[in-house]
């Protein structure tokens, strides 16, 4: 996830697949291409087959993978935002900000390999993963850093010093 906003109040952090999003789209189009090609040859069976059946299967693809996520960490409004954009629509939940201490790494193990997905660690609920999906690459750190990070900075000696001199 790319970190958008960060001040001492707000967080937001943005996920927009674009480069699989595309990839899917890509597929779509070579499968509906060859298929077209093969029914302009002569070719019905094989045509409408190709076509068809890649052209379901990439385009279901898309529809369930090409998802964008935001999530917001709100100080002011004491909550955390998690939007959920996809081509079949839009939903957003949202959590208490004072339950959550976090961000942690959530692991998954198979055929030898490990990948990795953020999650927010809360008081008394399931951790909350910030993607569904596991990976193995960077981004997993990179998203839980950002929001421990956060969560220090809010929590730095100097404020705790202020806020105890407020009456």
């Amino acid at each position: 996830m790319k970190t958008l906003t960060k001040t001492p109040d707000l967080l937001v952090l943005d996920h927009k697949p674009w480069l699989l999003s595309l990839g899917m789209i890509a597929g779509l189009l070579i499968f509906l291409g060859i298929g077209f090609n093969a029914l302009m040859d002569g070719e019905l069976v094989f045509g409408l087959m190709f076509a068809g059946i890649g052209t379901l299967t990439w385009g279901v693809c898309f529809v369930v993978f090409a998802k964008r996520v935001q999530m917001i960490f709100d100080t002011k409004a004491g909550q955390i935002v998690k939007r959920k954009r996809s081509v079949l629509g839009y939903a957003q939940d949202v959590y208490p900000l004072e339950d959550c201490h976090g961000a942690v790494l959530e692991e998954s193990r198979s055929d030898g390999s490990t990948t990795y997905r953020p999650v927010l660690v809360f008081d008394g609920q399931p951790n909350l993963p910030v993607v569904g999906y596991y990976t193995n690459g960077s981004g997993p750190r990179r998203t839980a850093d950002a929001i421990n990070a956060w969560f220090a900075e809010r929590q730095s000696p100097m404020q705790l010093d202020s806020d105890a001199r407020t009456p």
